[in-house]
């Protein structure tokens, strides 16, 4: 199976095609080299003719011309390691010293066939008339260029060969080193397909794409357990948190239908389960926000926002609020203060923060919301001088639905943190909860914008 997927993966096959564009590229080289080979070869079996001609011209004119014979026969035993092949015939066509046989004058290059040593070879000569009117041919045998032309062909031939076999090879391993990639990421997707969401692409070090594509993967995988994990414990919630309320709405009717005798008791039953199913539709609201808000959505564009303005309009919406409760509520707010973010989930965020702060703070405890410059960044603040959090259930309050026992008995979901949790995560701000001695300080640490 896995040699079938080799031969049929994608990445085989590009790599022999290139493989094979290489490949043929190897006769384009051998068509270049044999051509300036050869080329060179002839360039310089003519010059060496035209060489041995002048030198026994320089020696005949230094002696007599009767004695050019004999200057040709020692040239002859001189260069009979390259077959040389010489020819002096007379104006009638008579032989008077040579290797070959007499024949019709010939002016200029040649090449012939001709009987040499024993042979019939192929010579490459050059005919010359002499001022006497000799007739004088100067050669010698092909032989070293077409000895020269065979080894180019051998070498090229035997160099095909293996550059085939090596491109074979070579896309052979680079679709084997491509494919164990892409199956680490099949295998990947098919366990978390089968329901193992901890599972990771590897991740080999070598810091190529495959690293940055499993590296980005890996980060959307850690995104999806996230939200599973969140919505998992969002199900459990529900199924725990509002099972008691529905419980409670369904007696509550339940008992109307049963015992109601008059009118005013039937509208206050119907009444009391309004109001319940208010409380749980609030919650279902709340929960449908937080989950917009993780998922990315739910947003009117970031924007730069003044947050001292924002804050301060806040405050003066709830002082009569924190009044009625018999507490103070109180701004410490520097100007000019500016973040980038959405302003709804922003005022959202705000707002459950000091709702919280009043609820659960009793009649003469101080609220504050602060907001001022920390170096390049900006920390808003909601403290109050409550009860407070003990410092073992500050994370656990940020999970939805989680109450503490204290504040079981007063109004409320378990869900405001939560919701402010999920909004501080969507614009990259930091939130931490701290005890503010007495009690509670909610800070949340954003990006500054100038």
């Amino acid at each position: 199976m896995r040699r079938s997927k080799l031969f049929h993966a994608s990445s085989f096959r590009l790599a022999l095609l290139y493989a094979c564009l290489f490949t043929a590229s190897v006769p384009v080289l051998f068509a270049v080299t044999y051509w300036f080979a050869t080329d060179y070869a002839v360039q310089d079996e003519q010059n060496e003719i035209g060489v041995e001609f002048a030198s026994i011209q320089d020696e005949a004119q230094s002696s007599d011309d009767k004695r050019l014979a004999a200057i040709i026969d020692n040239h002859l035993r001189l260069r009979k390691d390259v077959r040389a092949a010489y020819l002096l015939q007379d104006p009638s066509g008579h032989r008077i010293t040579g290797n070959i046989d007499a024949m019709a004058p010939i002016i200029g290059p040649t090449i012939l066939q001709r009987v040499l040593d024993g042979d019939m070879r192929q010579i490459r000569a050059e005919g010359y008339r002499l001022q006497n009117g000799d007739y004088l041919l100067v050669g010698q045998d092909t032989a070293t260029l077409r000895q020269m032309r065979a080894l180019i062909v051998r070498a090229f031939g035997v160099g095909l060969v293996f550059t085939l076999l090596l491109a074979v090879l070579g896309s052979a391993i680079v679709s084997t080193t491509v494919l164990s990639r892409v199956e680490a990421v099949s295998r990947t997707a098919l366990a978390i397909v089968g329901g193992d969401l901890s599972q990771r692409v590897p991740v080999r070090g070598t810091d190529d794409e495959f690293d940055d594509l499993a590296a980005s993967m890996n980060t959307m995988l850690d995104r999806i357990e996230d939200l599973m994990r969140s919505m998992r414990q969002v199900s459990n919630d529900i199924a725990h948190d509002l099972r008691t309320p529905l419980t409670r709405l369904r007696q509550r009717l339940e008992h109307a239908h049963r015992r109601a005798h008059t009118v005013e008791e039937l509208h206050e039953a119907l009444g009391h389960s309004i109001a319940q199913v208010d409380s749980i539709l609030e919650t279902f609201g709340a929960l449908l926000r937080i989950a917009q808000i993780e998922a990315g959505g739910r947003a009117s564009g970031r924007t730069a926002i003044d947050v001292s303005k924002l804050l301060s309009a806040i405050v003066d919406d709830f002082a009569p609020a924190a009044e009625d409760h018999g507490q103070s509520l109180v701004a410490e707010i520097d100007r000019d203060l500016r973040v980038s973010g959405d302003p709804e989930l922003l005022t959202q965020m705000v707002v459950n923060l000091v709702d919280n702060a009043i609820r659960h703070s009793p009649s003469g405890a101080r609220i504050s919301v602060q907001a001022k410059s920390a170096g390049d960044s900006l920390e808003l603040a909601v403290s109050d001088t409550g009860p407070g959090i003990p410092a073992q259930e500050w994370e656990n309050v940020l999970r939805p639905f989680y109450r503490l026992e204290a504040s079981r008995t007063t109004e409320g979901s378990g869900l405001g943190l939560s919701l402010v949790a999920a909004i501080a995560k969507r614009h990259h701000a930091k939130l931490s909860l701290g005890d503010n001695a007495p009690g509670l300080r909610v800070a949340v640490l954003f990006p500054q914008t100038a």
